[in-house]
């Protein structure tokens, strides 16, 4: 029998989370710069602002302590947002330690909640705590740093003043700072009853606070993780839409993960993020142009689990990103243009996610419905399924390829709640990349 998984609190399954890197967020690349923007998110149905890092980088300048990933970006910035220098200070990038507690405040005010991002796998070289305390890093018998594969040291959860250490910084941000929660990167390299421990003390402070892993160790969802990212999700639909990826192969996907999860268990959905708009040959909005993208989102909406999006997504943003880009060391990159708002693409964008938001926040079909697939269409083009519960559904239909499909439909859709598409009778049009929502009662 599977394991159940922990009971998350509303305001996480009924909510998208907005993924914000403040580098690429704006061309002032700051918390305060995000916390102005507040109010537009909320306007757009969002209740989770989740922040990248915006704690105090290593910023050494040796190489030999840089990532593959730092060194291809030809920034020459020798910050890297996931390599930390102390987990107790905001680094001056993006302002300060106040700024924080007042984007939170900001943010409670108008109903939203705010995740932090943890790193904990690893530290910087050249960390305080590292040279006051060298027993928290992994070492080999001549004394030298053992690194992850990304070449910074590897902190040792055998060390338990190292476990104490990192939870008073979990308790720091939930108790003083008020955070609703963490998204911990790469969590699975992290002891798992480290993590549910940490879980135990946020929740003596904050009940409702919440853990998502950085990981696919989905049976970590039934002991400490409110959810878990799915890079296979995401890598699949960037396959299917942006490359010759069957559609049939996406339900194929979601099956692994529903074997391997506990019972329950809401697993995140994301398209873009910090780390694919920066490792992947090209945007999504362009390879599989707007209507693909919109298509996408609607997909990881409709969903059994809980939607990201990435910054700029909501605008319909082509820009070309990187996260180790910033206003001091931007390379070749750009940051998200929010003056394009009123942009017909952005304008649909932003119409699309609010509808989508609102359906998510209501919709008990979305919330408690199983997901059952469809696979009477066309598997190479068409992306079929619905959510049901008793005896309403919401059907989703898409075709995510760059030409047209025709559909026999054995009723004719009728409650049409989103898409683009044409319907004549009984027969269902979709040009490249079109898709149809509606709701059907049994």
């Amino acid at each position: 029998m599977k394991n159940k998984a922990i009971t998350s609190p509303e305001w996480l399954t009924r909510s998208a989370v907005y993924q914000v890197n403040p580098r690429t967020f704006s061309k002032e690349g700051t918390i305060r710069a995000v916390a102005e923007e507040l109010p537009y998110l909320k306007s757009l149905g969002f209740g989770i602002v989740y922040l990248c890092p915006v704690f105090e980088e290593d910023d050494s300048t040796d190489e030999r302590f840089w990532s593959e990933r730092q060194k291809a970006s030809e920034t020459n910035n020798p910050k890297n947002p996931y390599r930390m220098n102390d987990y107790f200070s905001i680094d001056e990038e993006y302002g300060t330690m106040n700024d924080l507690k007042e984007l939170i405040k900001k943010a409670h005010e108008l109903d939203m909640k705010v995740i932090l991002d943890l790193v904990y796998a690893h530290i910087g070289p050249n960390a305080p705590i590292v040279k006051r305390h060298p027993e928290f890093i992994k070492q080999n018998p001549d004394g030298s740093f053992i690194t992850t594969c990304w070449h910074f040291p590897e902190l040792d959860f055998k060390c338990e003043g190292l476990r104490e250490y990192l939870y008073c910084n979990m308790t720091y941000y939930i108790g003083v700072c008020d955070a609703d929660g963490f998204r911990c990167d790469v969590g699975d390299a992290v002891p798992v009853d480290f993590w549910k421990e940490a879980r135990r003390r946020m929740q003596r402070i904050k009940p409702d606070s919440i853990l998502i892993n950085e990981g696919e160790g989905y049976e970590k969802m039934a002991i400490a993780f409110d959810s878990s990212y799915t890079f296979g999700w995401h890598n699949r639909l960037y396959d299917i839409f942006c490359g010759d990826g069957e559609a049939r192969t996406l339900s194929e996907r979601w099956k692994e993960f529903n074997d391997a999860a506990p019972t329950g268990a809401l697993l995140l959905h994301d398209m873009d993020n910090h780390d694919t708009v920066t490792d992947w040959p090209a945007r999504v909005e362009k390879g599989a142009t707007h209507a693909g993208m919109e298509q996408i989102l609607v997909i990881n909406y409709l969903i059994d689990g809980i939607p990201m999006v990435y910054t700029g997504n909501e605008l319909a943003c082509t820009a070309h990103l990187n996260m180790f880009a910033n206003r001091f060391h931007m390379g070749k990159f750009e940051v998200t243009d929010r003056t394009r708002k009123s942009t017909p693409e952005s304008m649909r964008r932003q119409d699309i996610i609010k509808k989508l938001n609102k359906l998510k926040k209501e919709s008990d079909v979305l919330r408690f419905g199983e997901t059952v697939w469809i696979d009477s269409y066309d598997g190479e083009c068409i992306i079929s399924f619905k959510r049901r519960l008793e005896n309403d559904e919401i059907v989703f239909i898409g075709n995510a390829k760059d030409k047209s499909c025709e559909i026999l439909l054995d009723f004719v859709p009728e409650n049409i709640l989103l898409g683009n598409f044409t319907v004549s009778g009984s027969t269902l049009t979709l040009k490249p990349y079109q898709y149809i929502v509606f709701e059907n009662r049994m």
